[in-house]
């Protein structure tokens, strides 16, 4: 008898294939890493983890955009209660947020960004402005 066991890197993560590996650094040196898919077309821009039931720890979407401007997240149709992250082109987190399951609240950046990750509220919580963010292709 085989076992295999298949770590959150292998494992879909909400629809997405895991494809990069983000590390958020704080002033203090403090590191969190997590696996992420890409959402990089309007398509999976709009769709994000709507209908995501749950997602593995250290894990998320990782939107990437073709310019850098305020952008706006809701909730709608997400059962999960998310860190929105907004890092500018430099990868800096210029603002977070909290996402409320199922609103339509939109969570903006206070400044503007290039990039949005989206995470569990209970990992990303404590990522804030001014810490940096190192992207890594899987």
């Amino acid at each position: 008898m085989q076992f295999s066991i298949i770590s959150a890197e292998t494992k879909d993560i909400c629809g997405y294939k895991p494809q990069a590996e983000i590390t958020i650094e704080n002033p203090t040196g403090e590191k969190t890493t997590f696996t992420v898919g890409i959402a990089n077309n309007p398509q999976s821009h709009a769709k994000g983890l709507m209908y995501c039931k749950k997602l593995q720890k250290s894990t998320g979407l990782f939107f990437i955009f073709n310019e850098d401007k305020l952008h706006y997240f809701w909730m709608k149709n997400t059962p999960l209660t998310l860190a929105i992250i907004y890092i500018d082109r430099n990868f800096n987190v210029v603002s977070a947020g909290k996402g409320v399951p199922m609103s339509t609240k939109m969570v903006p950046s206070l400044k503007p960004a290039r990039y949005v990750l989206e995470v569990n509220w209970e990992e990303g919580k404590s990522i804030r402005p001014g810490d940096k963010v190192v992207f890594k292709m899987k």
